[in-house]
């Protein structure tokens, strides 16, 4: 059976800090740098999260990475519907990390983690038209002083005809990411937040 999904794992050349504040700057994808919030400490800065305003499933799945029983937590966000020659397509980016001082300081923990979401794909047969593009990328914690690593996950829905074809296929994928990382079992001893 051929798969109608990509699920793809890169290393960024980048290197970023985290906590970070937002630049009021667009990016080049033309949106604000907003900055990070420690959702660990503080769970009501959800709402105060422009990205998440009317994205309702990455706003669910950033809520369970943050949660006292996840093992991650979010670092940053963004999605959006395109419109093109070909139709409609959602793209954007969850960038996250291990919320365990070991498990951020070695990226093969990421690389476990890609590994067992595509196995995960396979066996809920997952079959929307997304790409799911993994980069795992330099991360220096400032709280801890701690360097480690962290990783964004680009996803992209395939062109549709209709706009709420492309939100569906955009909601499946962001369910089944969430299904996964959520299921990651245990908690850390030595948490960064």
């Amino acid at each position: 059976m051929q798969q109608s999904y990509i699920n793809l794992l890169s290393l960024s050349p980048c290197a970023k800090e985290v906590p970070y504040l937002g630049t009021g700057i667009p990016r080049e994808d033309g949106q604000l740098n907003h900055g990070f919030k420690n959702l660990i400490a503080h769970p009501d800065l959800i709402d105060a999260i422009p990205e998440l305003a009317t994205d309702r499933s990455m706003k669910s799945l950033v809520y369970s990475l943050n949660t006292g029983t996840s093992r991650f937590f979010t670092t940053g966000c963004f999605s959006g519907e395109v419109k093109e020659k070909c139709g409609y397509r959602y793209h954007g980016y969850l960038n996250f990390s291990w919320n365990c001082q070991v498990c951020v300081s070695d990226a093969i923990n990421y690389f476990s983690l890609f590994f067992h979401f595509e196995q995960f794909l396979y066996t809920q047969k997952f079959d929307q038209k997304v790409k799911f593009q993994w980069s795992i990328e330099q991360t220096h914690f400032l709280d801890l002083d701690l360097a480690g690593f962290c990783c964004a996950i680009f996803i992209n829905t395939d062109c549709c005809a209709a706009s709420d074809i492309a939100e569906d296929n955009w909601q499946a994928s962001l369910t089944v990411l969430e299904a996964f990382l959520s299921s990651v079992p245990g908690r850390s001893a030595q948490t960064i937040y």
